[in-house]
């Protein structure tokens, strides 16, 4: 029996899932900060299967699609690395000639968790989210829905095997999560109007200090700023750290730069359209600074 490693979101979820139909999972799963694994915090045994997280040694299968970790392969490893819409794409595509069929009944969330974790999405998936899109919303980290997102996840992770989409979103435990992303939308485009501001091509949103924050789709802002080509934003991390994440716009995708490769040299990672990276307090505003330039370049 195998036990999942992972990050809270849908992609996590969907991963999960699927690799419930072909393997025996048990066990609590796992969350783990990106950070932490990159920096080698993590410890990983043979029964554990990690996803969508760079490699820690020692885990028994390792999953992923961040193109910041294609420089980096471990010589010798389980499982599959490619780079993808998903994390939950390189699962089926590893075990879709033997369980294809097993996998059907997912199709249409793992096409939504393609393209919610490659920010695929329509200006209606933004500002009106319906269905699995609107699920995976209450997944984000970043959409401010607070600390009960890892018991939520666990039981969402089975659930979702038991009963179709339509009854999942009746659920109280998701209606309550669903009602709130829509009726807080409002409340999150005013605080991004306060602390959002374009410089060039960019976007900078400062969230740092900002307590009881509303929730909120973190793609809105690209429908308020639409000749912005990226976003940076900044706000409050793990541990006093100050977190610096930064995406391409997902309807002006005029920016060239490799925001994976960039952050990389920060100590951070992600894809080529959006990363993150963390700080000390103490030398942020002069990273912040440094990424900000190339962004503009």
């Amino acid at each position: 029996m195998m036990r999942i490693v992972t990050r809270g979101d849908f992609d996590g979820l969907t991963s999960t899932v699927l690799l419930s139909e072909v393997m025996q999972i048990g066990g609590e799963i796992r969350m783990v900060h990106p950070k932490d694994a990159q920096d080698g915090k993590v410890k990983a045994e043979a029964d554990e299967i990690v996803i969508n997280l760079p490699y820690i040694p020692g885990c028994g299968l390792w999953f992923d699609h961040h193109v910041s970790e294609e420089v980096k392969l471990p010589e010798k490893y389980k499982g599959r690395f490619e780079v993808a819409p998903s994390s939950a794409r390189v699962i089926y595509n590893h075990y879709a000639a033997e369980h294809g069929a097993k996998f059907e009944r997912y199709k249409e969330m793992l096409e939504a968790t393609d393209k919610l974790d490659s920010a695929q999405l329509s200006t209606d998936d933004v500002t009106n989210p319906s269905g699995w899109i609107l699920l995976g919303l209450t997944l984000d980290p970043r959409s401010g829905l607070g600390p009960e997102f890892r018991k939520y996840f666990r039981w969402l992770a089975e659930y979702v095997k038991e009963v179709p989409l339509g009854k999942v979103l009746k659920h109280a435990e998701v209606l309550k999560r669903t009602e709130r992303v829509l009726e807080e939308q409002e409340d999150f485009e005013l605080l991004l109007a306060e602390h959002a501001k374009k410089d060039g091509n960019v976007v900078i949103t400062d969230l740092r200090g900002l307590k009881d924050k509303p929730v909120g789709n973190r793609f809105l802002v690209f429908t308020m700023f639409p000749a912005a080509n990226v976003e940076l934003r900044i706000f409050d991390g793990h541990k006093g750290a100050v977190v610096v994440a930064v995406g391409h716009s997902i309807f002006n995708r005029t920016c060239k730069v490799n925001v994976g490769k960039l952050l990389e040299g920060y100590g951070g990672g992600g894809h080529h359209g959006a990363g993150s990276a963390q700080f000390d307090p103490a030398v942020a505003e002069a990273k912040i600074k440094e990424i900000l330039k190339t962004l503009k370049e």
